[in-house]
């Protein structure tokens, strides 16, 4: 009898490990505001991952980190006990001390990405794994895109599109345009390590104009430009080395001028604000977010200079006569979805205080003299990350800890020397 010559399918684990992981980091890329309730649904995936990835070797800053998020925990839960929460909504999860724990295990996912991506780049060749990375999510962006143009078009309805949103300006799946140009600014620094073709410009000029024009981001475009300083200061400054005492001259008049009419602006568009505020006290864009942190977050350090208000308190304390100001209370729907928007920077001088800053920003200075001890080229890319929290990404977005595990894997010489 003979044997059915059947062949045998090889199944390369690996490869599929791999993919699974890239889909996984493009998602946590992608979806920042994609939730079931209040909690992201790529937070939940992580999480179910964090035990199985800090079982392995975890890498020292990360480690550096999880113990600074711990501390945190411990010191708000203390705070958390002895603050005066006048106003509350009805949510479960927004009460305090559930969402201190909350706002940890963000954290906790946060690491978790960040060793994913240190992992998927230890594992794959740099060129392989970037190219990858990059070219899945111009191919998401390309189909956002082509979604703007239905909706710009007529044939998708506004109120149908999750991606677009008021004056036609597209916002991917991100709460609004500013955050998600922000994002492809971040897609479009890592064009920078793949080989220079064709195609490399083509994907540049299309997350330019995506940015630009459809996001109107006007942090994305600052990130780009910022990018483009830092990576071709050498060549800037050999150019016009001779014209450097002219420059400097130049930059001290300018920044005085615009330093005095800044501050001008500064107290006419609180007077704005102020009547605004009167004229439109539902008008969530104007009570909430950004607009009324400036004026908030403030008061908060002030009254908490030492060791902040605790991690995830701001939504539930913002509202408290003391700190809100002239602000009105915000609509009972939104009462505790608010976020400042001033970054992830403040988001730690907020929480925990200038003395947890103080340990956040050590962490980033021991970090950044490895990286310099390394290889100098990588301190571009650290320079880089602090000015995304700079540009107002909170510190529980996941993007920067993607963008933290590829500078560690550049500094561990996982990734190729970047291009100039």
């Amino acid at each position: 009898m003979l044997e059915s010559k059947i062949p045998k399918i090889k199944i390369n684990h690996n490869e599929i490990k791999n993919y699974i992981l890239i889909f996984l980091i493009t998602f946590c890329i992608q979806t920042t505001d994609v939730k079931i309730g209040f909690i992201k649904i790529s937070e939940i995936i992580l999480l179910l991952l964090t035990p199985i990835f800090f079982l392995k070797k975890i890498n020292k800053y990360l480690f550096y980190f999880l113990i600074f998020f711990v501390f945190s925990l411990f010191t708000s839960l203390i705070i958390t006990a002895s603050l005066d929460f006048q106003i509350l909504g009805k949510s479960l999860i927004k009460a305090p001390f559930i969402i201190t724990i909350a706002r940890f295990l963000e954290l906790i996912t946060c690491l978790t990405v960040s060793l994913l991506t240190l992992y998927f780049f230890k594992n794959n060749t740099s060129l392989r794994a970037i190219n990858t990375l990059v070219n899945l999510n111009i191919y998401i962006t390309i189909f956002f895109v082509l979604l703007f143009f239905l909706v710009t078009l007529h044939i998708i309805p506004l109120e149908s599109s999750i991606i677009v949103y008021e004056n036609n300006r597209l916002r991917g799946l991100y709460f609004e345009g500013g955050p998600y140009g922000l994002m492809l600014g971040f897609i479009f620094i890592l064009t920078t390590f793949q080989s220079k073709t064709p195609s490399r410009i083509y994907k540049r000029i299309f997350l330019i104009i995506t940015i630009t024009f459809l996001a109107k981001s006007k942090a994305g475009m600052m990130l780009i430009l910022i990018w483009f300083i830092i990576n071709n200061y050498e060549l800037i400054n050999s150019k016009f080395r001779e014209y450097k005492k002219l420059a400097i001259i130049i930059f001290i008049i300018t920044f005085y001028f615009a330093f005095t009419n800044i501050g001008y602006m500064y107290f006419d568009q609180m007077d704005k604000i102020r009547i605004a505020v009167r004229e439109r006290p539902q008008d969530q864009y104007l009570i909430l977010g950004r607009m009324s942190g400036i004026y908030i977050v403030p008061q908060m350090v002030k009254q908490n200079p030492i060791f902040g208000i605790g991690i995830g308190n701001y939504p539930l304390i913002r509202n408290n006569s003391e700190y809100r100001t002239f602000f009105p209370i915000p609509p009972k729907e939104m009462i505790d979805i608010d976020s400042h928007g001033l970054g992830g920077i403040v988001d730690v001088i907020v929480d925990t205080g200038f003395f947890g800053f103080f340990i956040f920003a050590s962490i980033l200075f021991l970090l950044f003299k490895d990286i310099i001890r390394h290889r100098s080229s990588g301190k571009k890319l650290f320079i880089l990350y602090i000015f995304i929290y700079l540009f107002g990404v909170q510190l529980s977005f996941l993007y920067p800890w993607i963008f933290l595990g590829i500078i560690l894997a550049y500094k561990n010489n996982y990734i190729n020397e970047i291009s100039n």
